[in-house]
């Protein structure tokens, strides 16, 4: 309920109910050894020998294997060994870059695990999910996921949505059980996967792990971290197409070569060769690396990304729904002023309701900075709780936005009621005149107006309890309004002025004042129209289409609540917008979810709006946000490059893997061949492009448009026609000398013209995109080195006898060198002349 009314956040139950004391933290550790973690669902005790089967199934290990059989029928074992050998280091590096990206994904899971809060050594902690254990005394909150199947001890107004297992759309009430656990009742018991949406208690688990009924319901977590994003599955469809047509491709040519009378063997060693240089496996490791590193190093930067879809949406959001109340502004309060507005009312009155009308032991920042004001001023939060005790506790009404409590007096059989909230919410449950209602609404207009946030205040003293809450709460006299200042954060104007220029809009939603929010609105930067700021009435008052209208042209919402949230997002997606909404609340959760990337706060956020969101904010920080869209556009940009310069590295190995048979000379690229290059394709399409800085203006372009191609047309023409003429010069110098100086020489010289484009080809993809400022000269280690270990392998395999011997080359003279040299770097070289020019 992000922002909702001044306090609609409370951190209740942290205080021990008497009687209750849980386990120690040694009979816990000694229990979670005898019952296992509490996983909900069991691990694949087969997921590796899986992952082996996959490997040794990938392409380009199938075609090695049939190359390296083939070489054997042949009687040429050692190219057999080396074949087979290659397989090490083939596999290899997917195992790395798969690891990679593996790892990084369990850190996040790591990061995302849910957490409960139990009772160990008489205290309240909180414990990986995992380690709940039978017997612990479970803190039941609201906005909590609940860990385990346990019974009810101590409950207040507690209620607890178990829609996920029985279908129930209403939360259900829990009441205390104080007797045997496997009696309790149903309204007594709570189980594992269900969510505590009001209200707070405790209970005692009873079954944890598998054996819960929610046992057979994968964790949320571990479902987002393992299932494929969309662009991954496009991936994945685009290289098992391209794979088909490759096979069709490479057994007709095998077909053609035996028609025109060749060795099957040979014809053979064609067709594979043919295969391994189509076959694009390399996209989707590719893909996966980036999303996964990208994730990785967003984390660091204070979002988590819970499902690796959102890191490839995040480039294309237009709009940015954020909460005010932390995100904006520091979520540091400091009561600044109070304001008596009954003439009966005391200085003395006002302080001690406003303490009263705060939990006993505050953590809510908001109550804390009630209790340092009013002891500041000679009210004593603990002289009060000396002198009343605590018997009715009303949670925070999200329709009548305040909360409340009853209170005894232990001198006397007086009671007292403190409510406090947002003042419509206090005015709908007080006794007051028209004028003096007029006066509180223009008193408290004028302390939003300074940017305060403004709680309003109101009391009773009574002879008995009321039969329900709405009696306690009937007839209140208002007793006054309570000034808050939230600083808003330093670093937020320029990430909103960043934000802004980038093309993407802020929109503020917020549960506070209209005049509160125009303050800090004004003092953030937001771009807004003072006359189109929009409240929750206004809201509810217009049609349909009057409201979609409205929301098109707002940026700031005041007096929303999370139910509207829903409407704006829903209005604003309707409308075309790629929209990332954050908030904290359970009733967060329908927004969240219908967004684009639904951004979930990390510190004040409840389990249920993290469950649902795509990312979530560590820091609460909105300038979190705009780093995380930057970093988000960065990624997306270094995708493009490796794609493009995958298209580009295939095309000349697939030419000349069909043009020899084609025409009937020897075969250039040998599968040794192959196997090489992969290994130079794989370090710079995935390390070299990923790691990659962000071009100076990524943040002064509009988003990208979701329905855009994957690459832009012309950069794959460049690439395209890149590849195309590598491939020319890289057949035609073979073609050209292979009669006057053999195959092995001729082999060697059309090498040189492919790793020289190579090299030249990296540099120029950094600059195929449109409208990218990059620095002409790359300035990373990474780059330098997997550029420089590349062209050093080549060097090896020509000078090196053994080594040119096992990749069937020999030294050209020096002169050809140059010639295959400039060849290579002139057929690639054009894009980077154009580009600088």
């Amino acid at each position: 309920m992000a922002d909702v009314a001044e306090q609609a956040v409370h951190d209740k139950g942290s205080e021990i109910p008497a009687g209750l004391s849980g386990l120690s933290s040694i009979d816990a550790r000694r229990l979670l050894e005898e019952v296992g973690p509490n996983r909900w669902v069991k691990r694949d005790r087969f997921a590796r020998v899986r992952e082996v089967v996959r490997l040794l199934l990938d392409p380009m290990a199938v075609m090695l294997i049939i190359a390296a059989v083939v070489y054997f029928l042949l009687g040429e074992t050692r190219d057999a060994v080396v074949l087979a050998l290659a397989l090490i280091p083939v596999l290899g590096v997917d195992v790395v870059l798969e690891a990679r990206s593996r790892a990084a994904l369990e850190k996040l899971a790591r990061a995302a695990a849910p957490s409960a809060d139990v009772v160990r050594d008489r205290q309240v902690v909180s414990v990986p999910l995992e380690e709940v254990v039978p017997g612990d005394l479970l803190a039941l909150r609201e906005g909590h996921v609940i860990a385990a199947d346990g019974v009810v001890r101590w409950a207040a107004n507690l209620a607890i949505d178990e829609s996920s297992l029985t279908g129930e759309s209403e939360p259900q009430p829990k009441r205390e059980w104080p007797s045997a656990p496997d009696e309790a009742p149903p309204d007594a018991r709570f189980f594992a996967g269900s969510q505590a949406v009001a209200g707070h208690g405790f209970g005692v688990v009873t079954t944890t792990g598998a054996a819960t009924q929610y046992g057979g319901i994968a964790a949320l977590v571990a479902q987002s971290a393992s299932s494929a994003s969309p662009l991954q599955q496009k991936a994945g469809v685009l290289v098992r197409r391209l794979g088909v047509v490759a096979v069709i491709v490479a057994i007709a040519l095998f077909g053609l070569s035996l028609a025109r009378g060749e060795p099957w063997t040979r014809a053979l060693l064609g067709a594979v060769s043919l295969a391994m240089a189509a076959i694009p496996e390399e996209f989707p490791i590719v893909l996966t690396l980036f999303l996964s590193a990208g994730a990785w190093r967003l984390a660091s930067r204070g979002m988590l990304v819970r499902r690796l879809a959102s890191v490839e949406t995040l480039g294309s959001t237009t709009v940015i729904c954020t909460d005010k109340t932390g995100t904006l502004t520091r979520g540091e309060f400091q009561m600044t002023r109070h304001l008596a507005l009954a003439p009966a009312v005391s200085e003395q009155d006002v302080l001690e309701a406003s303490v009263l009308a705060c939990e006993r032991h505050p953590t809510d920042a908001m109550e804390r900075a009630i209790g340092a004001y009013a002891a500041a001023r000679g009210v004593s939060p603990a002289n009060l709780d000396a002198r009343w005790t605590l018997v009715r506790d009303y949670d925070f009404d999200s329709v009548g936005k305040h909360m409340s409590h009853v209170w005894q007096a232990l001198d006397h059989d007086g009671y007292m009621v403190a409510a406090k909230g947002a003042l419509e919410g206090i005015l709908a449950h007080s006794q007051i005149d028209e004028s003096a209602r007029r006066a509180a609404v223009e008193a408290n207009s004028r302390l939003a107006a300074q940017g305060l946030r403004v709680l309003a205040l109101a009391g009773k003293r009574t002879d008995q309890l009321g039969a329900d809450r709405d009696a306690d709460e009937r007839d209140l006299t208002v007793y006054g309004l309570l000034g808050f200042q939230d600083p808003l954060r330093p670093e937020v104007p320029g990430a909103v002025a960043e934000c802004q220029h980038a093309g993407i809009r802020i929109t503020m939603i917020t549960g506070d004042h209209a005049l509160t929010a125009h303050a800090v609105a004004e003092a953030a930067g937001i771009l807004h129209e003072d006359d189109l700021i929009v409240t929750a009435d206004e809201l509810t008052a217009l049609t349909e289409s009057e409201r979609a209208a409205r929301i098109r042209r707002s940026t700031i919402f005041a007096r929303i609540s999370p139910e509207q949230k829903f409407l704006i997002v829903d209005a604003l997606k309707n409308d075309g917008a790629v929209v990332a909404m954050t908030g904290d609340g359970v009733n967060d959760a329908p927004a969240l979810h219908r967004a684009d990337i639904g951004i979930a706060m990390g510190q004040r956020g409840t389990d249920v709006a993290r469950a649902t969101a795509d990312l979530v904010l560590l820091d609460d920080n909105f300038a979190s946000i705009v780093a995380t869209v930057r970093e988000g556009r960065h990624i997306f940009q270094n995708i493009q490059r490796a794609f493009l310069y995958l298209i580009a590295f295939h095309i000349p190995i697939v030419v000349l893997a069909i043009s020899a048979p084609l025409i009937g000379v020897p075969l250039v690229l040998l599968p040794i061949h192959l196997v090489w290059l992969e290994l130079i394709v794989h370090p710079v399409s995935a390390i070299v492009f990923q790691a990659e800085p962000a071009s100076a203006d990524i943040m002064n372009r509009p988003p990208r448009d979701p329905a855009a191609p994957l690459l832009p047309r012309d950069a794959v023409i460049g690439s395209a026609v890149s590849g195309a003429m590598l491939a020319v010069a890289s057949f035609a110098i073979y073609w050209w000398l292979w009669p006057t100086v053999g195959e092995a020489q001729a082999r060697a010289l059309s090498l040189i013209v492919l790793i020289a484009g190579y090299q030249t080809l990296v540099f120029a993809e950094r600059l195929a995109l449109p409208a990218l400022a990059v620095e002409r000269i790359p300035r990373t280690l990474v780059f330098w080195t997997v550029w420089a270990a590349s062209a050093v392998s080549l060097v090896l395999i020509l000078y090196i006898p053994a080594a040119a011997q096992m990749f069937r080359v020999e030294q050209p003279t020096r002169l050809h060198v140059a010639v295959a040299i400039l060849l290579g770097v002139l057929a690639v070289g054009w894009r980077l002349l154009l580009r600088t020019a």
